[in-house]
């Protein structure tokens, strides 16, 4: 529970980024100024009025002028090194730990190539790690408020199967809401996400969204880093996780997020917290401190 509680929070808030409209533009020319530096994590519960720290990940971002190049954990857990080619994010590769932490943490090993149309726009990331069972993802764009991922993966064969599709509804330059089909069958609705956004600038905005739509599905291993909410401008308060369709009587899951604001409406603090076994002093916190 804990693992996933921090999954939650984390991909809901790193690294992630936007622009003006749904096409993929270049990346921007925001000054460095504002942009992440650093990012602690932490994993905190309090039972019977003692707090204890589960987990705790610190990690530096580096760029080269405007453009994110290297995204690192301190204690070595993970490691992502990006690369580009005429402004254009083109590779992605990330080595760490699954469940950093935990005694059956294992090693984690991905290297991304990213693929663009004549319009610059994002169209397929292949795993290009010939130690992995090779993976890939098309972006279709069918509307200027709709992204559609299909997720392919080779199966015994070499044949590619198309494990699931999601599409992804924008309003405002926020996602609001992801439909994930099985097998990428629109008669297979498997679960229904919906976002509330605050009026604050989103952290991460100032990075080039490729990254977030190009990084893999359970890339790292706090449980999921990549949400696609993240290409969003403002910062998510509540997520809605609808299982097994999209009624509002289907089994769900509300996600309360709470941010602290500095002048420059930049959080520097979010969190999450969530009571354990419905006692009232008794949660698990998890947060996230952002340094500029």
């Amino acid at each position: 529970m804990k693992k996933y509680l921090l999954g939650i929070l984390f991909f809901s808030i790193v690294a992630c980024g936007s622009s003006d409209d749904l096409d993929n533009q270049p990346p921007n020319n925001d000054p460095p100024l504002g942009k992440i530096k650093t990012l602690t994590i932490k994993d905190e519960e309090q039972v019977n009025g003692v707090v204890s720290m589960i987990e705790k990940l610190d990690f530096k971002f580096e760029y080269d002028n405007d453009k994110l190049v290297k995204v690192w954990d301190i204690n070595g857990n993970y490691t992502e090194n990006l690369s580009y080619t005429n402004g254009l994010l083109t590779s992605i590769s990330i080595e760490g730990n699954t469940y950093p932490g935990l005694s059956d943490a294992s090693p984690f090993s991905e290297k991304r190539k990213l693929i663009y149309d004549n319009n610059q726009r994002l169209i397929k990331v292949e795993n290009i790690d010939v130690n992995y069972v090779k993976n890939y993802k098309t972006f279709e764009y069918p509307s200027g408020d709709i992204i559609i991922v299909k997720n392919y993966i080779n199966n015994y064969s070499g044949i590619p199967f198309n494990t699931d599709m999601l599409k992804i509804y924008m309003n405002n330059k926020n996602v609001t809401k992801v439909e994930r089909y099985e097998e990428g069958n629109l008669s297979k609705l498997g679960n229904v996400i919906t976002y509330e956004y605050d009026n604050n600038i989103n952290p991460d905005f100032l990075i080039d969204r490729n990254r977030i739509l190009a990084l893999p599905e359970y890339a790292y291993n706090i449980f999921m880093l990549q949400d696609y909410s993240q290409i969003s401008r403002n910062n998510i308060s509540e997520k809605v996780v609808y299982y097994f369709g999209s009624l509002p009587d289907s089994p769900k899951k509300e996600i309360k997020m709470v941010s602290q604001y500095q002048n420059s409406d930049l959080p520097f603090t979010i969190y999450y917290q969530e009571k354990i076994d419905n006692t009232p002093n008794d949660y698990v916190r998890v947060s996230a401190v952002y340094g500029y």
